[in-house]
């Protein structure tokens, strides 16, 4: 029997009439930072917009977000919940990995992915990640204008396919995109989550069709992989093994295939930053200074990172200000409390490393673009949270940090990419944060000197630019 609980009533805004709150969810779907936004700004640190009888909780800031993560038995996650996919679908297969578990299963499988993103397995990929990325930017021209968002997603596929699966062939990597491309397209379209019809001309219907070749496709490369192990991370998942000498199942290698790819979240971080560096051309000529002096030019090694502190710096505060999962969701288990407050079983509880990083109890100045506030700073993993916190922390936090910090430091060797001159930049959730309309830059040859360029659009909400 469920235990009564006696507790304040959640902050939020006055009952609607009927329809009320579906009418905030659609509002909520609309643009979801700039309605958590609100909320944090209106009613604080924890709020619902149903008081009476909470269906969607809001949580930001250390305290509360501190609580929830730290009691995963109350709050577990369930990544993919809200698409209401078919048990037996390709989409329910490839979102079956460790961002869908929890309790026992989640420990065994993150136990058993481990050792494959281990910081000593993940520098055997360097080598990998510096030649594919000097062969994407052997493409750039000097003087053209590129989406350097398509040319850095494109980029950051290649490493995961060369680094997860040891896939080198551009035509597979091309397939495989484009198969990712169109699921995500669908699968975050609004009509998917509001009109769940298997039918003809419905984004459900063409969600569930990508799934299933994507599906195909994953299953085609591990039954090579089992043939052709390799130094590839799949053919470590393979012969992982527990203390029961026990593998993955070849459908949960599936989703944790599925799991390990987060390129669009490397990409994403990598075009924010890019734009802050544009707008910020004195901490950019300070970081090329830094790299000319350090590395001369060549590819950094794993060893020249301790050297590279402004390096490190921008990357923290780009992924402070525009962390690729910027929203995620926690499920209550039972009827339980947070803080003070009682939460229904099933209460859907919404976090936002967005808003969190902007509190200026918790960041001075929070809308600056100022890496060195990270000189000397330590960290509190649950106000800064751009790979999340507690048991579903990032796995591959390691590896992409490693990558993002070869890639920028060959690339800005190489070129200087100023954006093009009133370029509007509104910021959009599409699994990671990105751009809405893309980053046109133009490539240019390193130098100093250059003006700034104008940009418009939401992103001036999101930081405070010149």
């Amino acid at each position: 029997m469920p235990r009564r609980i006696t507790a304040p009533r959640l902050p939020g805004p006055a009952q609607l009439p009927v329809l009320g709150w579906q009418l905030r969810a659609l509002k909520m779907l609309a643009d979801p930072l700039a309605f958590f936004t609100s909320m944090h700004q209106r009613y604080g640190e924890i709020s619902t917009t149903t008081p009476r009888a909470p269906k969607h909780v809001f949580v930001f800031g250390p305290k509360y977000q501190r609580e929830m993560f730290g009691r995963p038995q109350s709050f577990i996650a369930d990544a993919f919940r809200e698409l209401r996919m078919p048990p037996r679908s390709g989409m329910a297969r490839l979102t079956q990995g460790l961002l869908k578990l929890n309790g026992d299963p989640h420990r065994r499988h993150r136990g058993l992915m481990q050792p494959a993103f281990h910081s000593r397995a993940v520098a055997q990929h360097h080598k990998a990640i510096v030649e594919v990325t000097e062969e994407e930017l052997d493409r750039f021209q000097v003087g053209e204008v590129r989406r350097i968002d398509h040319d850095l997603s494109r980029l950051m596929l290649r490493i995961g396919m060369r680094t997860l699966f040891d896939v080198a062939e551009t035509d597979d990597v091309d397939r495989l995109n484009g198969l990712m491309e169109r699921l995500l397209a669908s699968a975050t379209a609004p009509t998917t989550l509001l009109l769940p019809l298997d039918v003809p001309g419905m984004s459900y219907r063409r969600t569930l069709r990508a799934a299933d070749q994507l599906d195909s496709a994953i299953r085609e490369i591990i039954v090579a992989k089992r043939e052709n192990p390799g130094e590839d991370i799949i053919s470590m998942l393979i012969a992982a093994r527990d203390d029961q000498g026990q593998g993955l199942t070849e459908d949960e290698l599936v989703g944790e295939a599925y799991t390990s790819f987060c390129h669009d979240s490397s990409a994403s971080a990598l075009t924010w930053t890019l734009l802050m560096l544009d707008q910020h051309p004195q901490v950019r000529n300070d970081l090329c200074d830094e790299l000319e002096a350090e590395l001369g030019g060549a590819p950094a090694e794993a060893a020249d990172f301790d050297r590279l502190p402004l390096l490190d710096r921008v990357l923290k505060e780009t992924l402070r200000l525009f962390p690729p999962a910027s929203m995620g969701l926690r499920y209550a288990a039972e009827d339980c409390t947070l803080g003070p407050y009682g939460i229904p079983r099933d209460t859907t509880l919404f976090f936002s490393s967005y808003v969190s990083h902007r509190l200026p109890e918790v960041f001075t100045d929070p809308l600056d673009f100022r890496p060195d506030r990270w000189t000397g700073a330590s960290l509190d993993s649950y106000g800064y949270l751009p790979f999340g916190a507690g048991p579903h922390s990032c796995l591959g936090r390691a590896f992409a940090l490693l990558e993002m910090k070869i890639v920028l430091s060959i690339l800005l060797q190489r070129f200087r990419l100023p954006v093009v001159d009133g370029t509007r930049i509104d910021r959009k959730i599409k699994i990671s944060l990105v751009p809405d309309h893309g980053l046109p830059v133009t490539v240019a040859a390193p130098g100093r000197d250059r003006q700034l360029a104008a940009v418009t659009g939401s992103v001036r909400e999101a930081v405070d630019l010149v």
